[in-house]
C-alpha cells in the first residue's frame, strides 16, 4: 500500500513523531478520570463484542491493547493504521503478545487504501479530533459493511476547565487537533445511529480540588462528583455538550 497523505496528515504524522508532551496534561486530569475508568471499561466491553470474528480497523495503534486484547475479542482481522511511524513502533512491541494479531500499517484516515467495505467494525481512542472529520466519516463510511459499527472515544471542546488547560499545555497536542465540537456530532450523526455515552463534568473542577488534598481520585469527593455527573447527564440532557469526553456508538445507516 502506497502513503498517500494529505496535508493535515503530514503535520500530524511530523509532530507525533517529534513527540508530545503529555505528562503534566495527564497529570492534571488524574482525579477526573479514576470513577469513569471501571464504568467506561465495561461499556467498551459490551460494545465490542460485536467484534468478536469480525474484520476490524483501528483508526490508531494503541486501543486495540486496552479493548480488545482484556475482553478476549479475536477478530477474523485486525487491521491498524496510523500517520506516525513512532507511535506504530509503539503498537508493534505489543504484537508479539496478541492473540488479536494485527496488522500495522502507515497510512492516512482520510485516505483508506482499502476496498468498499471491508470492515465490519471500525474504533479508535482520541483520534476523529485529530482529522478532518467530514472527509475521514466518509472514508469510515466507505470502508464499513451496511450495519457495520463505531466506536471511539473523543474529547468535547466545550468543558470550561479543559478549555483552560488545554490552553496551559500546548505541548501536549499538535497544533491542528480540535476537539469534538456540537456540529461535528451532527455531522457523526448523518451517518450513523448514534448512542454517545457522556463523562466528566462536575468531576472535572473537583478533580482539581481533589488534587490539592487527597493522594488519588479515590475519595469521597471524587464520588460525590461522579454520582452527580450521572444525575445531570440523566435528567439535565441539554448540559451534556459541556462535559469534557463522550464515548461515540454507531451503526452505520
Amino acid at each position: 500500500m502506497g502513503r498517500n497523505f494529505s496535508p493535515l496528515a503530514e503535520k500530524e504524522r511530523a509532530q507525533y513523531n517529534e513527540g508530545l508532551e503529555r505528562d503534566a496534561y495527564n497529570l492534571f486530569f488524574s482525579h477526573c478520570r479514576h470513577f469513569y475508568t471501571q464504568r467506561r471499561n465495561e461499556l467498551v466491553k459490551e460494545r465490542v463484542q460485536f467484534a468478536q470474528g469480525k474484520n476490524v480497523l483501528e483508526i490508531g495503534s494503541a486501543a486495540w491493547r486496552n479493548w480488545l486484547e482484556p475482553n478476549t475479542i479475536i477478530p477474523a482481522s485486525l487491521t491498524c493504521i496510523n500517520i506516525s511511524e513512532v507511535e506504530l513502533k509503539k503498537g508493534a512491541e505489543f504484537t508479539a503478545k496478541s492473540k488479536s494479531n494485527p496488522r500495522l500499517i502507515l497510512m492516512d484516515a482520510h485516505n483508506l487504501e482499502f476496498a468498499d467495505g471491508a470492515f465490519d467494525f471500525v474504533f479508535g481512542d482520541g483520534i476523529l479530533h485529530h482529522l478532518d472529520i467530514v472527509s475521514a466519516l466518509e472514508e469510515i463510511c466507505r470502508v464499513l459493511k451496511p450495519d457495520g459499527r463505531i466506536l471511539f472515544l473523543e474529547p468535547l471542546d466545550m468543558n470550561p476547565v479543559g478549555k483552560i488547560v488545554r490552553a496551559l499545555t500546548k505541548k501536549a497536542r499538535t497544533t491542528d487537533e480540535q476537539p469534538i465540537r456540537r456540529q461535528d456530532i451532527v455531522e457523526i450523526k448523518k451517518h450513523f445511529e448514534t448512542h454517545l455515552f457522556y463523562e466528566e463534568f462536575l468531576s472535572v473542577p473537583f478533580g482539581v480540588l481533589s488534587r490539592m488534598v487527597f493522594a488519588d481520585g479515590s475519595n469521597a469527593l471524587m464520588q460525590f462528583a461522579f454520582n452527580a455527573d450521572r444525575f445531570i447527564d440523566r435528567n439535565c440532557k441539554w448540559i451534556r455538550n459541556w462535559f469534557r469526553y463522550a464515548l461515540i456508538d454507531g451503526t452505520r445507516h
